[in-house]
């Protein structure tokens, strides 16, 4: 397939990503990290201007097009819900992400652009890890599944784009990848944790989401 159809599929996939991921957010079975998700609306304006300033086809954009919609939608969908309290360690993340962003205007350096925009998308990233390990049940997981998928489909329709273009959705998939794994661990480990508590005679604790405390 021409490397346009490819873009269009990565496009339509991540976007489709967020459709359980904002019901799930809506009706509080999920529970996001709001400061990764204001991380990353900051991060995929930087790489959007990226990768503007490359000049590559229309089709390399549309990923970073639509990632940057479903992040602007889950931050409202948040905003809406309540929940924003976080601490000093989320604050200075968010502060990061916004020195990055003010730098990269103040230089207009595509490869420096780009190495900021994977540093914030790292640090957003390992919030989300860290939670899903912690309970696993606080993200969709179908969600991640497709957005991997998503980035997938880019990688033909860079074909003709330069290489720095690349790097994001290599990044995205091993970090995604980051993220079904440590709910897979973090379900497994949880499971082990009620069956020996059972096994000891004693009733397992009812599991609730955590709050964002850090």
């Amino acid at each position: 397939m021409a490397p346009s159809v490819w873009g269009l599929l990565a496009g339509l996939a991540g976007l489709a990503g967020y459709i359980p991921y904002l019901r799930d957010s809506w009706r509080r079975t999920s529970d996001p990290d709001p400061a990764a998700w204001l991380v990353w609306t900051i991060e995929y304006g930087i790489l959007l201007a990226a990768q503007a300033a490359q000049h590559p086809p229309w089709a390399a954009l549309s990923f970073a097009v639509l990632q940057l919609t479903g992040t602007v939608l889950v931050s409202a969908v948040l905003v809406l819900r309540g929940g924003w309290r976080f601490g000093a360690g989320r604050w200075a993340v968010l502060g990061g992400a916004a020195a990055a962003m003010g730098l990269w205007w103040l230089t207009r350096s595509p490869v420096l652009a780009m190495c900021l925009g994977l540093a914030t998308e790292g640090a957003g990233m390992v919030l989300v890890i860290l939670g899903a390990y912690r309970s696993p049940g606080r993200e969709t997981v179908l969600t991640w599944y497709i957005f991997v998928s998503a980035a997938l489909l880019d990688l033909p329709a860079l074909r003709r784009a330069p290489p720095l273009m690349y790097a994001y959705p290599a990044f995205f998939i091993v970090m995604g990848g980051g993220v079904l794994v440590a709910s897979a661990v973090g379900a497994r480990e949880g499971r082990a944790a009620r069956a020996r508590s059972r096994r000891a005679g004693r009733a397992p604790a009812g599991a609730s989401l955590p709050r964002n405390t850090a």
